[in-house]
């Protein structure tokens, strides 16, 4: 079939025409305008500093515009991602992430030698999220770091005991169990009524038998703490005293058996043994 130049341009021309109508048919339906935009952040990194934004929630995506950036969530916590230059002046490019709530965030990156700002807090305008600014997620905690040391200075204030055991002039006192979100917090008072310093080795929970037969080997199941507040202090002066509270995921004590919290002393014998049952758990406080 031979088609005439004229029928050609008319066809090339219906096709253009369509083509048009439809990438304006288009633009109409996506409406673009200032109502609709995201807002872009700029940020600059550097290859010798390692920038952090902090996220009101959890961060579940990140991409990247270039291979320029290199992204990643920060160890332990779920709303940091930590942001360096893979080398010095990368051309301009951006990162996206998403977050658990549906927020999507938008960057444009530039390289600075030595940025101005290197925490960002995503969080400070307009978030509804209940953690403190700057506050971090823990990836093994559905409570924020923040909130976890508000509510442990909430537990070793509201006094109360669950168990209280003395030895060789070092008093253990568990105070009254602490309970919100599928966590417990157990606050620990240690003092130090003798003249010599004590040195605390660590601290074990585990839960055993009440009463084990003879002959029979003794089962014991230990529990880690999610978090310890005030965990980084080890040292208790003569006539001393050091508080903590260990965190945990929620627990209960099966029938029969009992929580032990153990106090080791490094290099020393100066140990306390307490026991708490199943309704120092249940009857634990809610926390404000």
């Amino acid at each position: 079939m031979k088609i005439s130049l004229f029928a050609a341009g008319a066809l090339v021309l219906a096709l253009g025409g369509a083509t048009t109508q439809a990438q304006t048919s288009a633009a109409r339906r996506l409406q673009y305008s200032e109502a609709n935009k995201l807002p872009t952040y700029p940020l600059y990194i550097s290859d010798q500093k390692t920038t952090h934004l902090v996220f009101p929630f959890p961060v579940t995506y990140v991409d990247l515009g270039s291979s320029g950036l290199i992204a990643a969530k920060a160890t332990g916590a779920e709303n940091i991602v930590r942001v360096k230059a893979a080398s010095a002046g990368f051309p301009e490019s951006n990162m996206t992430v998403l977050t658990s709530d549906g927020k999507l965030y938008s960057f444009v990156v530039n390289y600075q030698h030595d940025p101005k700002v290197l925490s960002l807090d995503l969080g400070a305008a307009g978030s509804t999220s209940s953690s403190p600014l700057g506050a971090a997620i823990l990836s093994n905690s559905p409570i924020p770091q923040g909130n976890l040391d508000a509510y442990s200075r909430q537990a070793l204030a509201a006094g109360g005991t669950s168990a209280s055991e003395s030895a060789n002039q070092l008093s253990v006192r568990a105070g009254r169990v602490g309970y919100t979100q599928e966590t417990l917090f157990f606050p620990l008072h240690i003092a130090n009524k003798s003249n010599v310093s004590y040195d605390v080795d660590f601290v074990k929970f585990y839960i055993q038998d009440k009463k084990v037969a003879r002959r029979t080997a003794e089962q014991a199941l230990e529990i880690t703490p999610i978090y310890i507040f005030h965990g980084g202090l080890k040292k208790i002066a003569a006539k001393g005293q050091l508080e903590q509270v260990y965190i945990f995921r929620k627990f209960t004590i099966p029938e029969q058996k009992q929580l032990i919290i153990e106090v080791y002393e490094k290099g020393g014998g100066r140990n306390v043994k307490l026991k708490l049952r199943n309704p120092d758990l249940l009857n634990a406080r809610s926390f404000n």
